[in-house]
């Protein structure tokens, strides 16, 4: 059971934009595996939420050949606002 710390589906909205900072995510596709289907430091734009994948967003893929739609793992992405608050911390930290 993930934390409740987690962001869930309700942490974002349709049309967000967001950035992919990891790959490989335990039971993503059956496994622990590396995912093929993002790009790292790419910014992908949330095109679904849904109740029934609450630890998921929905996004455009993008590569030469994945140009589906298709639920990832949250953890896969940051936002805009969590690269501010790191980047906030790591000035402060100094």
């Amino acid at each position: 059971m993930p934390a409740t710390l987690e962001k869930t589906y309700k942490d974002f909205k349709i049309g967000q934009t967001v950035t992919c900072v990891k790959l490989n995510v335990v039971n993503y596709n059956g496994g622990d595996e590396d995912n093929e289907r993002l790009i790292l430091g790419e910014s992908y734009t949330i095109t679904d939420v849904d109740v029934h994948f609450p630890y998921k967003i929905c996004v455009k893929l993008k590569g030469p050949f994945y140009f589906h739609h298709e639920f990832v793992p949250i953890e896969c992405f940051t936002d805009i606002q969590a690269k501010r608050d790191l980047k906030i911390n790591q000035i402060l930290s100094k």
